[in-house]
C-alpha cells in the first residue's frame, strides 16, 4: 500500500513539473511549443492511420486463410487433393512368437504363429512427372496438377532358401481419378492380378538370390503436394533412384522432408533427383507447389509495411515544405493521410472482386488522384502538387510494385528509398536550417 502511494505520488510530481514546464515554454516561446503540437498531431495522424491500415491487413489475412481453406476442400473433391504414394512392400512369413493372455488363466503365454517379415526391395527406380493444371474457384487459384507415376523394382530373394514372397504396391491416397495403371512382370504384362483397385498383388517363390522385376505405372490428379512415402516402413532400401520433373517452379520441400541429391531447371520445368544406397531412413520425398496470383499473402504484406510507406510520404512531404517554408497545416496532412490511406481501404475490398492486378492498380489511381486534387485545391503552389505526387509515386506505387517480386522486394523499397533521401539532398542542399524548425 504505501509502495503504491509513493509511486502515485511520484507521478503526481512529474506530471506537475512537466506541466509548470510546458506553461514556461508557452509564456517565453508560443511558436516553439506550437511547432511541437503540430508535428505531434502530425505523428499522431501518421500512427492511427498505420494501425487502422495492419489492422485490414490481418482482416484481410484471416478472410483469404478462411476462404482458401474451405474452397481448397471443395476443390480436392471434385478434382483431387494432397497425392501420397506409400512405398511397396516385399515380406515373407517365418515361424515365430507372439504374446497372448490365456482367457482362462489371465496369464500371458507365447504362442507359435506365422510372422510377417519385411525383406526391402533390392532396387527401385521412379519416375514421377508432374504437369500443372491450375485449378480456380472463384478468384482464389490452386496448385492443381496431371501425374504421370513409373516405377520398376528389382525384388530379390535375400534369404538362405527358397521363399515364399509377397510383393504389395498399394495405389496412391488423395488422388482423384486415377487410370491407365499397367503392371508388367520380367517385362510381360502381368495378369494375375485381374483387380488392380485394391492395389498390385503378386506372390511367388524364388530361389536363393533369384530376381524378378516389377514395373508399375499409373495416371492420376491432385492439388498441392505429391508424397513419397518411405518413412512409414522401417526397411532397408539398398538402391534407391527417384527423379521428379515438374513445370511448378516454385516448389518447395516441406520441413521433415528428405533433401534431393540434386536439383535443376529453367523457367520451364524444375527437375529434383533423390539417390542413395543402404538408406533407412524415417523421411518421405516430397514436393509441395505454390502458385502466385492469390491475394490474401501478398495484399496482407503490403498492408503490414504500410506504417513505413506512410511515415516516409509525411516526412518526405514535412522536410520538403519546411525546407521551401510552404506552411501546411496539420488539418492539410490529416487529408493528405487520408488520401493516402484510401489506396489500403479500397485496395482492401478491390481484391475479393477483381484480379488482384487490376485492384491495386485502380486502388493506387485512385489514392494518388484524390492526393493531388486536394494538393489543387489548398492553393499551395505547383511545388505540392509536384513533391505529393513524386511521394505516391515512390511510397505508394513502388512500395506496392515491390511486393509482386518477392525475391527483390526490399531491393526495390530501398531504391525507392534512396531516391527519395537523393532528392531532398538535391532540393534542400542550400537551405539554411537554423531558423526553418
Amino acid at each position: 500500500m504505501t509502495a503504491g502511494a509513493l509511486i502515485f505520488l511520484g507521478f503526481c510530481l512529474v506530471a506537475a513539473s512537466f506541466i509548470l514546464v510546458s506553461v514556461r515554454i508557452f509564456q517565453v516561446r508560443p511558436d516553439f511549443v506550437k511547432k511541437i503540437m503540430k508535428y505531434a498531431l502530425i505523428f499522431i495522424f501518421t500512427v492511427l492511420f498505420g494501425i487502422v491500415a495492419i489492422s485490414i491487413g490481418f482482416r484481410i489475412d484471416d478472410r483469404h486463410s478462411r476462404s482458401y481453406s474451405s474452397n481448397l476442400k471443395s476443390v480436392q473433391e471434385i478434382w483431387g487433393g494432397d497425392i501420397v504414394q506409400q512405398l511397396p512392400v516385399f515380406t515373407y512369413k517365418e515361424k515365430g512368437f507372439v504374446e497372448r493372455e490365456n482367457k482362462k488363466t489371465g496369464e500371458f503365454e507365447q504362442v507359435a504363429t506365422d510372422v510377417i517379415r519385411n525383406m526391402g526391395i533390392a532396387e527401385q527406380k521412379v519416375s514421377v512427372k508432374i504437369k500443372s493444371n491450375i485449378r480456380q474457384k472463384g478468384l482464389l487459384k490452386y496448385p492443381g496438377f496431371n501425374m504421370s507415376f513409373n516405377a520398376r523394382y528389382i525384388l530379390k530373394n535375400l534369404r538362405s532358401g527358397s521363399e515364399r514372397l509377397t510383393f504389395s504396391f498399394p495405389l496412391p491416397d488423395g488422388a482423384g481419378n486415377i487410370t491407365d495403371i499397367k503392371v508388367k512382370l520380367q517385362n510381360s504384362d502381368y495378369n494375375q492380378d485381374s483387380d488392380f483397385s485394391d492395389g498390385v498383388q503378386w506372390e511367388g517363390v524364388l530361389s536363393k538370390n533369384e530376381t524378378v522385376a516389377i514395373e508399375v505405372s499409373y495416371n492420376a490428379q491432385g492439388t498441392g503436394t505429391f508424397d513419397y512415402a518411405m518413412g512409414t516402413e522401417k526397411a532397408e532400401i539398398r538402391n534407391l533412384d527417384v527423379e521428379i520433373i515438374t513445370d511448378f517452379i516454385d516448389s518447395i520441400i516441406p520441413n521433415g522432408a528428405m533433401v534431393p541429391t540434386s536439383s535443376a531447371g529453367d523457367d520451364k520445368e524444375m527437375k529434383y533427383l533423390w539417390k542413395a544406397s543402404n538408406l533407412v531412413t524415417g523421411q518421405n520425398i516430397s514436393l509441395k507447389f505454390k502458385i502466385s496470383g492469390n491475394y490474401g499473402e501478398i495484399v496482407s504484406r503490403l498492408f503490414y509495411y504500410s506504417p513505413i510507406a506512410l511515415f516516409l510520404f509525411v516526412g518526405f512531404l514535412l522536410v520538403f515544405c519546411t525546407s521551401k517554408e510552404i506552411n501546411l497545416h496539420p488539418m492539410h496532412y490529416l487529408f493528405l493521410i487520408t488520401g493516402f490511406f484510401i489506396f489500403y481501404l479500397l485496395g482492401s475490398y478491390l481484391v475479393s472482386y477483381m484480379n488482384i492486378m487490376l485492384a491495386i492498380f485502380i486502388s493506387l489511381a485512385v489514392s494518388t488522384g484524390i492526393i493531388l486534387y486536394y494538393c489543387s485545391l489548398i492553393g499551395k503552389g505547383k511545388d505540392v502538387i509536384r513533391i505529393s505526387f513524386f511521394g505516391a509515386f515512390l511510397f505508394q506505387w513502388i512500395f506496392s510494385v515491390a511486393f509482386f517480386v518477392p525475391e527483390h522486394t526490399g531491393f526495390l523499397i530501398t531504391i525507392a528509398s534512396i531516391a527519395a533521401f537523393v532528392f531532398l539532398m538535391r532540393t534542400t542542399a542550400s537551405i539554411d536550417w537554423e531558423n526553418k524548425w
